[in-house]
């Protein structure tokens, strides 16, 4: 599900429900315009459902995300070898 090492990182965003099948948007900082997304999803875990992005595998740095429930693009540093996890809940 995660591919991180020295020099990648994943990001794991929890959300509520309401943002299921939504796109959530990363830019490294300073170049918005290079956007990617993926999809908020229900997931199972040991301890139930949750709904979440995941971005696998992102080169450490500093990035921007994007999503219209938010007043503005969010900051988030990536740092290789770990999983960043966020509550948007």
């Amino acid at each position: 599900m995660v591919d991180v090492g020295p020099g990648a990182g994943a990001l794991v965003i929890y959300t509520g429900d309401e943002m299921r099948g939504q796109e959530i948007e990363i830019s490294p900082a300073g170049r918005d315009s290079e956007r990617t997304h993926t999809d908020v999803l229900r997931r199972k875990t040991a301890a139930g459902h949750v709904c979440a992005a995941v971005f696998g595998s992102v080169p450490e740095g500093d990035y921007r995300l994007w999503h219209e429930s938010r007043s503005g693009p969010q900051p988030v540093r990536i740092t290789g070898n770990q999983v960043t996890e966020l509550d948007w809940r």
